[in-house]
């Protein structure tokens, strides 16, 4: 009997998404009560239709693949929250948890509002 603890670093989800793409479904958890903005955004946008048909626009090997913008070219896209959760420029703030990383594959988030990059839905 081995005596390791594992602890999880990251939360519990609270909901499940599957995408249907091209290569077969891909299952998406939702950590919404950590992204309550961004999940809500992505999946009211995913209820209206608003990714389908969307390509990757921007594929890195071995590092990351961005898809969300129905114009094929990452430049565009929309966000479905009401004015009260948005800025002037139709921003929502960005939605970071400390036990939320970026560290193995097959993790999906929403570009950041931070310094050089506003807005966009999730891709």
């Amino acid at each position: 009997m081995s005596s390791l603890t594992v602890y999880a670093n990251e939360p519990s989800t609270r909901g499940k998404v599957v995408l249907h793409t091209s290569l077969g479904p891909l299952d998406v958890e939702l950590w919404s009560k950590e992204a309550p903005l961004a999940c809500r955004n992505f999946v009211q946008l995913g209820m209206e239709g608003y990714y389908d048909g969307c390509i990757f626009h921007r594929v890195i090997k071995d590092f990351m693949a961005q898809t969300g913008d129905p114009t094929g070219t990452g430049k565009g896209g929309e966000c479905a929250l009401s004015a009260e959760h948005k800025n002037e420029r139709g921003e929502f703030k960005d939605e970071t948890h400390q036990r939320i990383r970026f560290t193995h594959r097959g993790l999906l988030g929403a570009p950041s509002s931070g310094r050089k990059r506003k807005g966009r839905p999730a891709t």
